[in-house]
This record gives C-alpha cells, sequence and structure tokens, in this order.
C-alpha cells in the first residue's frame, strides 16, 4: 500500500474523477435558485452558506440527518421552512409537539425535536440568539462547545465545523468506516477521533478539501459500497483488497 497521505490523495482524486464535485452541504432552502439545483447542491461553491440563516439550516440538518436519510431530512426541512420556524428563535418558541409533527419525517422525530431545542436553548444564553457568534469561534474551542450540547457527537459537531463555519473539521460517518475498512486502512476497533486524525494527519488541512472528500466518500457508499457491495465498476477496485474476496462470493451465487 502507498504511503497513508498518498494513498488518500489518489482515492480522492479517483473519486472526483468518477463522481465530480458534490456540492454539499445542499440547503433545501435554496434549491432551485440561482447557483442552486433543484435539491440545493452548490457545486464548487464552497462559500455557501454565507448567512446566518443558510448556516443555522446546516446545524439543524446535521441534527435531523442522525440515524436516517437525507431524503428524510429534505423533508422536514421544507416542513420548518413552510411554517417560518427555520431560525434559532422560531425553533425556541415552538412546543415540541408541534416541533416533532414537523420534522416527523426523520427517525426519532421526539427525541430529535427535544436535540433542537436544546440546541437554539444553547445559542440563545450562550450567545444571544446568533449562530454566527457561535461559529466565529475558533475551532479549538468551538468543537467542545458543541460537544457539551446534548445531542450532539462528534459527527454532528464536525458537521456544523467544517460545512458552516467553513473550518477543516474532517467529518467521520459509518461510511467512512466501511470504506476506508474495506480498502485496508482501518483495523475496525478504532475510535472517531483515532480515525478523524488519520485523515487530518495525513492531508492538508483544507475546508475545501474535506468537505469534498466526505461528501464523494457518501456518493461512493450509495454507488458502489454498500452493505453487499457492487464493485462492478467500482473506481477503487483496483486499490481495494476485498473486491476478490466479494468476486469469489459473487462468482458461487
Amino acid at each position: 500500500m502507498a504511503t497513508t497521505g498518498a494513498g488518500l490523495r489518489r482515492i480522492y482524486r479517483l473519486l472526483l474523477v468518477r463522481y465530480g464535485p458534490q456540492g454539499w452541504w445542499p440547503l433545501a432552502s435554496r434549491a432551485g435558485s440561482r447557483g442552486f439545483d433543484g435539491r440545493g447542491y452548490h457545486p464548487g461553491d464552497f462559500a455557501e452558506p454565507k448567512t446566518p440563516e443558510g448556516k443555522f439550516e446546516v446545524c439543524v440538518g446535521a441534527i435531523l440527518t442522525q440515524s436516517t436519510s437525507w431524503v428524510n431530512v429534505e423533508k422536514a426541512l421544507r416542513n420548518l421552512a413552510g411554517a417560518g420556524l427555520l431560525s434559532p428563535t422560531g425553533i425556541a418558541l415552538t412546543p415540541a409537539t408541534k416541533l416533532s409533527a414537523l420534522i416527523r419525517p426523520t427517525l426519532y422525530h421526539n427525541v430529535k425535536a427535544r436535540k433542537l431545542k436544546t440546541f437554539t436553548d444553547f445559542i440563545h444564553d450562550k450567545f444571544n440568539g446568533d449562530v454566527g457568534k457561535l461559529l466565529a469561534l475558533p475551532t479549538e474551542e468551538l468543537r467542545p462547545r458543541l460537544l457539551s450540547v446534548w445531542g450532539v457527537g462528534p459527527e454532528t459537531a464536525d458537521s456544523i465545523i467544517l460545512y458552516a463555519a467553513h473550518e477543516p473539521s474532517f467529518v467521520v460517518d459509518a461510511y467512512t468506516k466501511r470504506i476506508f475498512g474495506r480498502l485496508g486502512y482501518l483495523k475496525g476497533n478504532e475510535s472517531y477521533d483515532e480515525i478523524k486524525k488519520i485523515f487530518e494527519k495525513n492531508l492538508p488541512h483544507s475546508p475545501l478539501l474535506y468537505n469534498e472528500f466526505h461528501a464523494l466518500i457518501v456518493e461512493h457508499a450509495k454507488r458502489h459500497c454498500r452493505r453487499q457491495p457492487a464493485c462492478g465498476g467500482c473506481p477503487l477496485a483496483q486499490l481495494c483488497p476485498s473486491t476478490r474476496l466479494f468476486e469469489l462470493v459473487d462468482d458461487k451465487s
């Protein structure tokens, strides 16, 4: 195997060539507007979100996407926006039962309603309701502050830091563990922070790179590196020691 840094850069290039720029984090509220596609993705524009409203939408989306698909999150975000509640004040003043009904498309909507209210209470109590003040904190202070909020774990915190604050904090998710376990970079018993360090130690500290790499990992997991992998045509097949194992299973089926 190539050195870790060179190997990660090669994987990134192969994924980017195959899938192209992804345009994360999608802003459902901007879907179809100039510079955004019909679902709110904005390929090549890493400056988004630029407004406090957009940054807050990313925070809400990062919480709602826990244990559910983005398609369901989009529905919930549209519900919140349609009700005029996609703001720290809107969520803070909305009864939990009503909030839960609006985000029902996501799994665990009652728990997530509590998480959203806890997060917005935190913004109001500590930052005067200004999400921009929260996100302006240095990353070394922002991450522990986010992690101190009930309902915000490492993946959610890093998503907020990377996609809302535009700071380099690599996001590790289940897809990352699956793909890089199969590629031989992980043994399977690493902690979240240990995996995060592998990427941050071996790649330039660039929010643009981390943004695109994470989005490409998600796309690759959906296209090829599924629970039951589809190795045919996989852009990483030449690098993956697991490919032949899966092909042997397919040959016998």
